[in-house]
Order: structure tokens, then C-alpha cells, then sequence
């Protein structure tokens, strides 16, 4: 027994030795392959300094939960996550988390190629597909699992091989057949599960490696050497399959063969344990670790960038990595997820570490790369390759400490302007050359002489056992000299941005005292700020608030530069323009930064502008700093570091942009979901059918994104709704559309996206028709019609009844009226005799004061008569002269008292009957044997008077008036005791009885 172990332990000794020396050989073939895939693949490898882009999503941004364990794409673009919470869903600005069934941790996702998204978690299988309403649903498989299998650990892979989904947890693999589930068993664990162009494998306790095949899993290969879980897998070279270990680094499969793939950095991947693995687009190697963020390997087996916290990443620990469709690598964190723009363009330097100090100056001399910022001047190798394993590759000049203005080349020296002052640098030192402070600039004047400027003017220096010495201030200029230019007449051209430019004329004779010039606007400039001076093509040109002018030495003033401003603009702010090696012009405005591009075409050269909206607003403003290194390399001063762009020729990055419509809501109504965001064309409504909506359902918003992840910054959106636009809507960035009060008919919505001066995406419909409400349909309008008909039928009769009981009414109406006209006809007469005999009342009144008043007269006549006739009497009788005699015997005739009181009488009488009413002619009628004194009397008494006031209006004395009331008693038939002046103030006329 002892013997037959010990041989069947030589045996398995001595085949694993010829394995061993197997895989050697195999892995020596693969090794030159590689070698000669590295040095004559297709792919440009690009200068790898600097950073990319980087997009933190943190849990407060996408609302779910800490830890991302996978990730996938779908044929829109839009990226999912396996989330703690759920399944994560990403469209480039809404992040949306779908729990599933059970609500535990998801570790798994993969979609299938008809957008099927599978999903595995602990105790639950299932996927998420749209319905008709393009909202996402989920579909449990855990129902096709006996009993005794439902419940489980997690389901850590998801893998399509050959139309089936397999789900792989640590101790079983389920495989679902599209209608039942097969499940696959076996002792150990089960730690991966991957398909390559080989087949189907699975890792079964770390060595072993099964491959798939008749239905079931058979042993393949062990590799010795594996002796942890491999966490991802890379197609790389024909057969050959990339395996990543947590534990024991990088490994190969080729066929039946496998073995340790060797870097020269195997004890970092070791040491930092490879978590995920992926792929990228120009076919390097991203390696997530747990312990110190992400390495990419390229196809020489070197580490081509590391990128952790300190770079960026929200933590070192990556769960997961994943390339998508436009390479972009996502990182599935253990807190947060991140989006690293592998093959962008644009990457950013920052020679001092962590502090990022705003760039001012770079400059590549002795293939050395200097870069000047803030803080000070900075150097490091300039070549093609940089080891991100040895650091931080920029070193501090010495002496180099401060601000950096600038670097010039002069001749085979390189100088630095430096707020401490002038400095020769060589290598990692700078040497001053002069402490005359704050120097910005220089320019050769010729082989012995340059000029630089300063913060207080211009100073010369002299060429001195070949090198350059401080000589003296040059007169003339005062002001800051920052901005210097020297034109192809040899003349220098200064810059001050807040006053004007000087054309300076150096001659070596007059070394201190050149000819200097100042130009404003009254030169032709449009404004005397923001003037700067370039060099084009060895000659100067200016940029202006508007646009760039030129100067006209016939002229001796400054003229627009119609050749620039055609492209760049005539209203323009120009603020730098630089000029690389092929001859193509960067140029920076307020507005934007962009390059014109120079075609030859042999004859004639086409000039074609082009911008980068990415640099939009990163360079320093008023220190604008452009520098070409050569024709692959451009450099940028920004605010923070430098800005590294690589101008070797690649496939167009935005070819892919896509849109997708989110979702479309009802508003103002309960808000509900009418569209999930989801097109299958052959049952989704409102792509393969317009949707039908009630008339209610008016109030319409639509949501949209694009599935771009390099530059979200850049996006722009625009929207159309046919049947009630005719034109697009302006580009703007929102990504919601609202409409309201929506009338029936068919609509269509278009949204687009773009990048902003860039690429654009094809529009993306959704069709829709608005019902009529029901008062406007075919049936409505039937009842409708009925219901007039009915209507006006009732209408009628109901008009006939209600005109005959009108008519009643208006008959009773109109008696009642009359009688009432009636009844105030009779009081208004009645009020109107009232108003009459009020009015006569008033008359009589008045007509009895006058009345009194003329009996008065009267009265007072008669006295005064009585007493002049008795005066004449007594005249005449004691008068002895008969002439007196005879002349008062002629007054006395004279005064005929009886005819005149007649006379007043019969005024009288005629007075007193209009006064009351005919009482005298009434009496007379009466009592006709009555005389005119009788009548008198009675007028008298009528009039209350007493018998003294009576007896002048007689002409009889009071005695005689008692006499006349005597006999007039007699003629009237009173009897003794009946009052005589009641009985006549007692008689009444007819109108005096009425009143």
C-alpha cells in the first residue's frame, strides 16, 4: 500500500513537472506574442501623465444603498448597478432603484441581447423587463426551484451560454431554461462562473477548473499556483483567456492550460488583492483592488495608470469594474460608485501633489518638462511612458520656490520669469541672472542683447561669456510689461491690458533709449483695455474687446484682421492665440477655447475652426497659457494644475451619443406614469402604435436623457411636439419637457440631444393620440341631436302653457293695474283738489289782510272826510265874509263824501264778493228786500268789525248804526235772542260749505 502511494505520488510529481515545463513554453509563446502585440498593435498608446477625468456618485446622489457589486449596459445605454438596495438604474441624470421581490442585497446583474435584465440575490433569482407601458417589471424564477432549493445563498454570477441563463451561488449553479430550471450540485465551493470563446467554466475550490459540457460540468485544468477565487476574466490573445485572482494576481488559460501570468508588478497586485477585473476599450486591463483604488495594465504588461483616493476616487476599495459601450470604466465601490473617462482626451497634471496650484507656464527643454505654478517651478522627464507605481514624478526646482510667470527659450538656455526675478534653469536648479523683481517675460534682441519685463518696465541684458548678465533699466516705460511680442521688422510690441500698447524700436546705439510709441484708441484700437499682442507666424497680431486687428505701418494705426475675425468673430474678446508646429492657431475667447485648423491642400489652404467646449471656463482668466509640445501634446494653465490634451488622431468618441425618453407622467391629475422609459418596438405603445389617452390625461411632462457619461456638463437638449409645433425648441439643459391643456388629436414627441458644439443624437418619438371628451364624440353628438329635437318639442309646449298662463296672469295683471290707475287717478284728483282749495285757502287769505287793509283805508278816509267837512262848516258859519262864505261853501260841494263812499262802495263790493265767494250777491238773492246800507252793514259784520269801526264806513253815527242792526234784524227774521253778527258770519257759500 505504501509502495503503490509512493508511486502514484512519483507519477503525479513527474506530470506535473512536464506541465510545468508545458505551460513554460506555452507561456514564453504568449509572452512574445504579446511583446510583438504591444509593439505593432493598432492601438496609439498615449503619453499617460496626468488624470483623467473623474465622476463621483455618491450614496447621497443615487439614493440606494452603500455597496455596488456588479454592473451592466443595456442597448440604450443606460448602466445598472447590483446594490445593496436593489437594482440601480442610471440614464446619465436619474437615478432610479428597483427592489427586488424580497427586498435583499443584489449582487448580481447582466441584460441579455433582448434587454432582459437578470438579477441575482440571496434566495431570489428573477429578471426585469418593460411591459407594454415601458415600465420596468420583475419576474421571479425562485417558483421554478423545488421547495428544498428556495432558499439559498447569494447569487454571486450571472452568465448566457448557449440561450440559457446560469446563476451561480457557492454551492450550486441554477440553469434556467427559458421554462424550467436545472440545478447543478457538487461538494466545495463554487467561486466563479465564466464563459470565453471556449466554453463555459466554472472555478471549483480555487484550482480546479470546470468547463461545461454534455449538460454538465467536467474537470478541465488545475492550476497549482491558484489558490484563491478568481475575480474576473479577460479575452486577451486568440484562445488565451486573462484570469484575475483576489490573492495570487494575474493567470492564463489557454485550452487545457493555465498558469501564473507574470508582471513586473506582481507584488502590488498580490499585496493590493484584485477584487474585479475588466477590459478596457483600447484593450488595456483594469484591475480594481480592495485595498488601494484601480490599476490598469497595458499590453507590455506595465502599470499604465493607478488611481485612488488621493487621484480623485471616493475610496481605495473597489467591489467591481466595468467598461461600457463608450469606454468609460465604472467603479463599484464600497460606498459610492465612480466613472473614470479612460480614453478621454483630456487629462490633468498637478505637478505639486495635492495642492493643485493654478498653472501659469509649462515648457519642454532638454527633454525635461517644466511646469510653473503658484507655488513654484516644477520638472520631471518629458517622455512617453510614465510608472505610476514610483510617485509623484514632478520635482521642486531648487530655488524654484514662489510664483512662476513664465518660461522662455532663449537660444540653449531656458529662463524662467519668477516674482523673485530672472533665473536661468539648469536641470533641476535655478540660478538668478538678476534680482530685479518680478519679472515676466523675455525677448532676444539679437545674438548680445535680450529685453524682459517687469513689473516696473523694461531692463536689458547683455550676453557675457555665454550667459546672460543684468545690464540696465531701459527708459521710457514705466508700466508693467507683461504681454511681449517681437515682430518680423524685429520691433518689440508691449502689452498693457489696462492702458494701451507700445511699439518699442530698439537700436543697439541707443541701447537705454529706444523709440518707443504708444498706441490707445485714438489709434485705431476699438477700446483702450483688453489689448494683447501673439506672434503668428513670426508676426504680431493684436486681440481686441473686438476681434483681432493687425497694424498698418503705411497707415501707423491698427485695422481689423478680416482674415481672423471671418472665423474667430468681429465681436469677440480675444485673449490669447498661440500658434503650434503644423501651423494651427488655439486661440481663447470670452466665450470659448478652440483651434483653426490649417488643411494644405497644395494651392489652396482650408481653414476650419474647431472648439472644445471641455476647456469652457478652466483657464485662467486675464493669464490664459497655451503651449504645444509637439504634434500630439498640448498643454493648458488652469486654475487648478494643468490640462494635458492629446491631439493624436482617434475615432470620433461621440459617435455613439444616444438618447433615451425617462419616463412620461401625468401632471396636474394624480401624477401617474404613462410611459416607463422602455421601447420594444414590437409592443411598446407609442412606438409600434400611437397610445391612446383620455381626454383627461391632457397635462403631459416628459423626461429624457442622454446616455453620455464623459462630459455630462456638455449635454444640451432640444424638443419638438408635432401636431402642435412646427419648429425644434432652442438647445438648453433641461431635461424635462411640461404640457398642459393638451387638445384632442395625434401628437408625436421628439426630443434630441447633443454635445454642446459637438455631435448630435438621433431623435427619439414617442406617438400619442388625446381623446375627445365624451361631450365631443360621434355618440354625444347623436344624444345630442335628440336631445335638441326633444328639447325644442318640450321647449315649445312648455312656451305655449307658459304663454297662456302669462296671458291669465297678464289679464289679471292688467286689471289690477287698471283699478289701481283707478284708485290713484281718484287721489291724485283728490290730492290736486286738496292742493286747490289749499291754494284758495292761501288766496282768501291774503285777499281778507287786503281786504282789512282797504276797509281800513276806508275807515281812515272817512274820519279824516268827516273831519274836514265838519272843519269847513265851522268856517263858514263863524265866517262873517260872505266871499269865504261862498269859496268853503265851494269845498264842501266840492268833497261829495256820499258820491265818493258810493263810489268806494262799489269797489268795494266787487273786492268782497271775490273774496267770499258771492256772499253779497248770495244775500241779495236771498234776502232781496235788503238795501244797499243793508248790504253794507251785512259786508261789515261779515268782516268781524265792531259798531265804532262801522260807523265812519256808514257816514252815520254809532247810534244810527244800532238803529240799521235793528231794522236789518227786522228784514232777516232773527228773533230777539239770535246774535245778528253770528247769524251773518254763520251763513256760508256754496264753496265755503264744500271747503
Amino acid at each position: 500500500m505504501e509502495k503503490r502511494d509512493r508511486l502514484d505520488t512519483t507519477s503525479r510529481i513527474g506530470s506535473e513537472m512536464k506541465d510545468t515545463q508545458h505551460n513554460n513554453i506555452y507561456l514564453l509563446a504568449i509572452t512574445l506574442l504579446l511583446v510583438c502585440k504591444g509593439e505593432f498593435s493598432s492601438f496609439a498608446q498615449s503619453v499617460n501623465i496626468g488624470v483623467p477625468p473623474i465622476w463621483n456618485y455618491s450614496r447621497k446622489v443615487y439614493k440606494a444603498g452603500t455597496q455596488n457589486w456588479d454592473a451592466a449596459q443595456d442597448q440604450s445605454g443606460q448602466v445598472y448597478f447590483a446594490n445593496n438596495d436593489g437594482l440601480l438604474r442610471f440614464d446619465g441624470t436619474t437615478w432610479v432603484n428597483f427592489p427586488v421581490s424580497n427586498h435583499t442585497i443584489v449582487r448580481s446583474v447582466a441584460i441579455d441581447q433582448d434587454n432582459r435584465i437578470y438579477t441575482g440575490a440571496q434566495s431570489e433569482v428573477g429578471y426585469f423587463y418593460p411591459g407594454p407601458d415601458g415600465v420596468l417589471q420583475y419576474t421571479s424564477l425562485i417558483g421554478l426551484l423545488p421547495p428544498d432549493h428556495r432558499s439559498f445563498e447569494d447569487v454571486w454570477d450571472i452568465v448566457f451560454y448557449e440561450g440559457h441563463v446560469f446563476f451561480r451561488t457557492n454551492r450550486s449553479v441554477f440553469e434556467y431554461t427559458g421554462e424550467a430550471m436545472k440545478i447543478h450540485t457538487m461538494e466545495g465551493d463554487l467561486q466563479n462562473l465564466f464563459t470565453t470563446a471556449q466554453g463555459l467554466f466554472l472555478q471549483h475550490d480555487n484550482r480546479t477548473i470546470l468547463v461545461f459540457k454534455n449538460g454538465a460540468f467536467r474537470p478541465l485544468i488545475n492550476i497549482s499556483a491558484l489558490e484563491s477565487s478568481i475575480t474576473g476574466t479577460i479575452a486577451w490573445a486568440k484562445d488565451t483567456v486573462l484570469l484575475s485572482s483576489l490573492k495570487n494576481g494575474m493567470f492564463y488559460l489557454a485550452g487545457k492550460n493555465g498558469g501564473p501570468w507574470k508582471t513586473a508588478h506582481d507584488e502590488i497586485l498580490i499585496d493590493k488583492r484584485i477584487y474585479s477585473s475588466t477590459v478596457l476599450k483600447d484593450g488595456n486591463i483594469a484591475l480594481g483592488t480592495s485595498l488601494d483604488g484601480v490599476i490598469v495594465l497595458d499590453h507590455q504588461r506595465r502599470v499604465y495608470r493607478h488611481l485612488n483616493k488621493k487621484h480623485g476616487l471616493q475610496n481605495n476599495n473597489i467591489l467591481h469594474t466595468y467598461c461600457d459601450h463608450d469606454g468609460n470604466l465604472w467603479l463599484g465601490l464600497d460606498n459610492g460608485i465612480d466613472c473614470v473617462v479612460m480614453d478621454s482626451r483630456f487629462s490633468t497634471i498637478f505637478p505639486d501633489g495635492e495642492l493643485h496650484a493654478t498653472g501659469y507656464s509649462a515648457a519642454v527643454f532638454d527633454h525635461q518638462l517644466y511646469l510653473g505654478v503658484s507655488n513654484g517651478a516644477y520638472v520631471a522627464p518629458w517622455q512617453s511612458y510614465y510608472d505610476p507605481e514610483q510617485g509623484n514624478h514632478f520635482e521642486l526646482v531648487v530655488n524654484g520656490e514662489g510664483q512662476v510667470w513664465g518660461f522662455t527659450t532663449i537660444g540653449d538656455e531656458l529662463l524662467m520669469g519668477h516674482h523673485e526675478g530672472a533665473f536661468e534653469l539648469q536641470q533641476h536648479l535655478a540660478v538668478p541672472i538678476s534680482h530685479e523683481p518680478g519679472t515676466w517675460i523675455y525677448v532676444q534682441l539679437n545674438e548680445h542683447y535680450m529685453m524682459a519685463g517687469t513689473y516696473n518696465g523694461l531692463v536689458l541684458y547683455q550676453k557675457e561669456n555665454d550667459h546672460w548678465v543684468y545690464d540696465q533699466k531701459i527708459n521710457g516705460i514705466h508700466e508693467s510689461c507683461r504681454i511681449m511680442v517681437k515682430d518680423e521688422d524685429g520691433s518689440i510690441w508691449v502689452s498693457h491690458p489696462y492702458r494701451g500698447l507700445y511699439h518699442v524700436v530698439w537700436h543697439e546705439e541707443s541701447k537705454y533709449d529706444p523709440e518707443i510709441k504708444f498706441f490707445d484708441q485714438s489709434g485705431g484700437l476699438p477700446s483702450n483695455l483688453n489689448n494683447y499682442v501673439f506672434s503668428i507666424s513670426g508676426k504680431a497680431v493684436f486681440g481686441t474687446e473686438k476681434g483681432v486687428y493687425q497694424f498698418d505701418n503705411a497707415q501707423d494705426r491698427f485695422v481689423p484682421d478680416s482674415s481672423f475675425n471671418h472665423l474667430i468673430g468681429a465681436e469677440h474678446r480675444v485673449k490669447a492665440m498661440k500658434e503650434d508646429v503644423k501651423g494651427n492657431i488655439w486661440f481663447v475667447t470670452d466665450d470659448e477655447v478652440g483651434l483653426l485648423v490649417i488643411d494644405d491642400l497644395g494651392v489652396k489652404k482650408e481653414v476650419k475652426k474647431k472648439i472644445y467646449p471641455e476647456l469652457g471656463g478652466k483657464l485662467v482668466g486675464g493669464f490664459e497659457f497655451i503651449y504645444p509640445v509637439d504634434d500630439d501634446n498640448v498643454l493648458f494653465g488652469t486654475e487648478e494644475g494643468f490640462v494635458h490634451y492629446d491631439m493624436h488622431p482617434v475615432t470620433d468618441q461621440l459617435s455613439s451619443l444616444r438618447i433615451v425618453l425617462n419616463t412620461i407622467r401625468t401632471i396636474r391629475n394624480q401624477d401617474s406614469v404613462l410611459f416607463g422609459g422602455y421601447f420594444l418596438p414590437e409592443r411598446t405603445l407609442g412606438v409600434s402604435e400611437p397610445q391612446l389617452l383620455e381626454a383627461n390625461l391632457n397635462n403631459l411632462s416628459f423626461s429624457f436623457s442622454a446616455t453620455e457619461f464623459k462630459t455630462p456638463y456638455l449635454l444640451q437638449y432640444r424638443t419638438r411636439m408635432e401636431g402642435l409645433e412646427d419648429d425644434w425648441s432652442p438647445w438648453t439643459t433641461d431635461t424635462r419637457r411640461d404640457f398642459t391643456s393638451l387638445g384632442p388629436g395625434n401628437y408625436i414627441f421628439h426630443a434630441q440631444a447633443r454635445i454642446k458644439d459637438g455631435v448630435e443624437s438621433d431623435a427619439v418619438s414617442y406617438a400619442f393620440r388625446i381623446r375627445p371628451p365624451w361631450f365631443k364624440t360621434t355618440t354625444a353628438k347623436v344624444f345630442y341631436g335628440m336631445g335638441v329635437l326633444g328639447f325644442f318639442a318640450g321647449f315649445m309646449l312648455r312656451q305655449r302653457k307658459k304663454f297662456e298662463s302669462e296671458k291669465a296672469k297678464m289679464t289679471e295683471t292688467h286689471q289690477e293695474k287698471e283699478a289701481l290707475a283707478i284708485r290713484e287717478a281718484e287721489l291724485s284728483k283728490a290730492a290736486l283738489s286738496e292742493i286747490q282749495n289749499e291754494k284758495l285757502g292761501v288766496e282768501i287769505k291774503y285777499k281778507n289782510q287786503e281786504l282789512a287793509l282797504t276797509t281800513m283805508h276806508l275807515v281812515q278816509k272817512a274820519e279824516i272826510l268827516l273831519a274836514v267837512q265838519e272843519g269847513l262848516h265851522h268856517i263858514r258859519d263863524k265866517s262873517p265874509d260872505q266871499g269865504v262864505k261862498k269859496e268853503v261853501q265851494q269845498l264842501l260841494n266840492m268833497v261829495n263824501f256820499d258820491v265818493k263812499l258810493d263810489n268806494d262802495w262799489e269797489h268795494f263790493a266787487q273786492y268782497f264778493d271775490q273774496v267770499h265767494v258771492d256772499f253779497l250777491k248770495q244775500l241779495r238773492d236771498r234776502f232781496p228786500q235788503l238795501s244797499t246800507s243793508d248790504l253794507k252793514l251785512c259786508a261789515y259784520l261779515r268782516m268781524n268789525l265792531s259798531t265804532k269801526e262801522i260807523a265812519p264806513l256808514l257816514n252815520i253815527s254809532v247810534r244810527g248804526v244800532e238803529g240799521s242792526r235793528y231794522r236789518l234784524r227786522k228784514k232777516l227774521n232773527l228773533s230777539n235772542d239770535a246774535n245778528l253778527t253770528e247769524f251773518i258770519l254763520s251763513l256760508q257759500s256754496p264753496v265755503g260749505s264744500q271747503q
